[in-house]
């Protein structure tokens, strides 16, 4: 089994502030910590469980915050930025029998995590596909399905992985904190290593019983609005072929290909 694992930082258990999460900060140190244990302990189950290749995507900020030596003998990691269409499921592709989402979090639009944020938090207020309001779980689990590779387990706040379950059912959730406001209830360290471990194993033995059945469908069409933070930043990617200025500060994009947002994504925003 090839695995692709996707991790964030935002949605590890007890993170709960931006100075947490923001490298050269002081409690930045041991939310990297947390974040390179619990993508560890999926690794090391995954590979238990008979996967002999997993590619890691450290998907947070810089791109380099993992600590590499923690990690079981055999992981690739994909660190820092290659600036391809994919982010944060750089290297992916059809050759994945599943994905792992870790640490991810609520969208921009969502009270589900005091950080809650969608790819950037300074120049979107919020994106929809189709009328729905999306987060980079769905951005990257459409991702995952244009390269036909199910998401099979996704561990962040609850709000997520309540969002996840609507759009596959099917697909095992770890929620490691519930937030309200600017406040975070929050298993331990360890309580969330032994909850992702766990889950980790539930969904790779129903992986194998059925593995199509977390696969997502992409719509036939897709219409997105993005909201920007200002005008100039809406008027900047309205430049972009096919992009029509909705107003000062949305843009609206449709396509049957969904690469070809990935495309428009990358350049115009």
């Amino acid at each position: 089994m090839k695995l692709y694992v996707s991790s964030d930082m935002e949605g590890i258990a007890g993170v709960v502030s931006w100075d947490e999460v923001n490298k050269g900060q002081s409690e930045y140190v041991w939310a990297c910590e947390q974040m390179t244990r619990e993508v560890q302990v999926v690794c090391e189950t995954a590979m238990a469980l008979g996967s002999e290749k997993i590619l890691l995507k450290d998907a947070h900020d810089t791109g380099r915050n993992i600590d590499i030596s923690e990690l079981p003998k055999g992981v690739l990691i994909n660190r820092s930025w290659s600036r391809d269409l994919l982010v944060m499921m750089s290297g992916v592709d059809e050759g994945y029998d599943a994905v792992i989402f870790t640490g991810y979090h609520a969208g921009a639009y969502s009270d589900g995590n005091p950080l809650a944020h969608t790819i950037n938090a300074t120049s979107m207020k919020w994106i929809k596909m189709n009328g729905v309001l999306v987060s980079e779980f769905m951005m990257n689990a459409y991702t995952a399905a244009y390269y036909k590779v199910p998401v099979i387990v996704i561990t962040g706040d609850q709000a997520i992985c309540q969002e996840a379950k609507r759009l596959i059912p099917e697909i095992t959730t770890i929620a490691v904190k519930s937030c309200k406001g600017g406040a975070c209830t929050t298993m331990t360290g360890n309580h969330a290593l032994a909850a992702i471990e766990e889950g980790t194993k539930i969904a790779l033995k129903k992986f194998k019983a059925s593995p199509s059945a977390c696969m997502l469908s992409i719509p036939e069409k897709m219409t997105f609005e993005i909201n920007f933070t200002n005008a100039a930043l809406a008027y900047r990617a309205s430049q972009y072929k096919e992009v029509e200025l909705v107003d000062a500060c949305t843009i609206r994009y449709s396509t049957t290909d969904y690469y070809e947002f990935l495309r428009m994504f990358f350049f115009a925003c």
